[in-house]
């Protein structure tokens, strides 16, 4: 089969493009006209005039100008579309179609006849794929599962709303964290963190960046055990460095605090068999989903996470990718041919969008430029996120750890958990701050940590003369 299967008769509704164009001319339907042309796209429309007679209307109500006859046989004339519509006597002849008094109600029909169309192509470039192997599988049901969301999701069409409706809602979502005793964000552990950011939001994007073999990965997979082990919530790891077997070591070490280097190396000993068992009978039963595709877009990201809400009817409540830069670009974008800080910048808004219309948190992990390495120890900034300033700009929130020795400190401080006889050399190396240099929604800080590398596990150590602000 060389061609896509279409059939010979695709959904249409001739009549209903031709009244709505008629009803959106008439006098008095200019404010109408103007909302149902601007939410809708010309690939709503089935017949060529209609297609051009919608192009210049667009164009008018964009210029101010009344939408008539006469004003469209200008602006097609000047589009030079004027002889496709059959002159200013077809101009004419779509006019005097029926009018409706509401026009949505033929705006409606043509979405929902277009989205008919849209997943008869679908079907038939996925059978065309399919038949010539163009593919694997399962790349064809992830691009699949992302146009028909994307079919199903169709054009945002919302607009201005009245303060009254947006206050209304507003204060219910208050009303409802009252009741629940918290916030609508994800808490992931951490108490000034949950404190200052009320818990990672809903469409939001959180950026946390560090150079490498910091413990960025770490901090992120701690996150991860607390959302879902101390509040049950439903989280997705996409880790695109590190396999599901260091991802799913890293986890048993964490919660059971046995080494990871017995873990990873099976020197285990005693009772810490058991214990490793236990841990992971409990982790097992969590609602955790772990992807190490090391080469992934956003793309497969999103059709992933819609076949797995799709599949178990729940919502995920967080989703954490380790890290950006690893992040592949679809051959067919403007940024797969360019270079990589625009490459970047077009991913950044991809998770963005991603973290928006799914209304879930999403946490990116990403590298810093290496100059951070030479600068005395100076913490890192915002102009360190590596390739692309779209990052600071999409992010709602950006952290950094930074890994210098802060200041002396006591045998007082350190957790309970460490071992004493390290000293306190071993204390210092650990040390970590948490650095909010950004929050869209809030104030910034310095949240001093301690790492425990043993166990890959962070700690919040009290402030102790620490600046709260960067």
């Amino acid at each position: 089969m060389s061609e896509d299967w279409i059939p010979e008769h695709m959904p249409e509704d001739l009549d209903a493009e031709r009244s709505l164009i008629a009803t959106c001319c008439a006098p008095g339907m200019e404010e109408e006209a103007a909302e149902v042309i601007t939410n809708l796209n010309e690939d709503d429309f089935v017949h060529p005039a209609h297609k051009a007679i919608f192009r210049a209307m667009g164009r008018l109500i964009d210029a101010s100008l009344p939408i008539n006859a006469l004003t469209l046989k200008d602006s097609l004339g000047t589009a030079k579309d004027l002889s496709r519509v059959g002159d200013f006597a077809g101009i004419v002849e779509v006019l005097v179609s029926e009018e409706v008094r509401d026009p949505q109600v033929l705006a409606d029909i043509l979405t929902r006849k277009r989205k008919h169309r849209d997943l008869i192509r679908l079907g038939a470039q996925l059978t065309r794929k399919a038949v010539h192997e163009e593919d694997a599988p399962e790349v064809l049901v992830e691009q699949a599962s992302h146009e028909l969301f994307r079919i199903a999701q169709g054009k945002d069409t919302r607009g201005l709303e009245p303060i009254s409706q947006v206050m209304a809602e507003a204060y219910r979502r208050i009303l409802d964290r009252l009741i629940s005793g918290g916030s609508s964000g994800v808490k992931v552990g951490f108490s000034r963190l949950d404190t200052l950011t009320q818990g990672f939001q809903p469409g939001n994007l959180v950026v946390l960046g560090a150079r490498p073999s910091v413990g960025k990965t770490a901090l992120a997979l701690n996150w991860l055990l607390h959302a879902s082990v101390r509040h049950h919530k439903h989280v997705a790891f996409f880790s695109l460095e590190m396999s599901k077997e260091e991802v799913s070591n890293r986890l048993i070490s964490s919660h059971s605090k046995v080494d990871l280097k017995k873990v990873t190396h099976g020197q285990i000993q005693g009772e810490e068999q058991q214990i490793i068992c236990n841990a992971q009978e409990v982790l097992s039963q969590y609602n955790i989903y772990i992807c190490d595709r090391a080469a992934i877009t956003i793309r497969e990201i999103a059709a992933m996470v819609d076949k797995l809400c799709s599949q178990s009817g729940k919502k995920l409540d967080l989703i954490i990718i380790d890290y950006l830069q690893l992040i592949s670009s679809p051959q067919d974008s403007r940024g797969a041919r360019q270079n990589e800080a625009v490459r970047i910048g077009e991913i950044s808004r991809a998770l963005k969008i991603l973290a928006r219309e799914r209304n879930v948190p999403v946490v990116v992990l990403s590298q810093l430029n290496r100059e951070v390495e030479h600068g005395q120890g100076r913490r890192p900034q915002l102009s360190d996120l590596r390739d692309s300033g779209a990052i600071e700009q999409d992010a709602d929130i950006v952290m950094f750890i930074h890994s210098s020795k802060i200041k002396p400190g006591s045998s007082e401080d350190i957790p309970a958990s460490t071992d004493i006889n390290s000293g306190l050399d071993d204390y210092e190396h650990n040390k970590r701050e948490l650095i909010i240099a950004k929050h869209r929604n809030g104030p910034t800080s310095v949240i001093p940590l301690y790492f425990e590398s043993q166990y890959t596990l962070y700690h919040e150590l009290e402030p102790d003369n620490y600046s709260e602000r960067v």
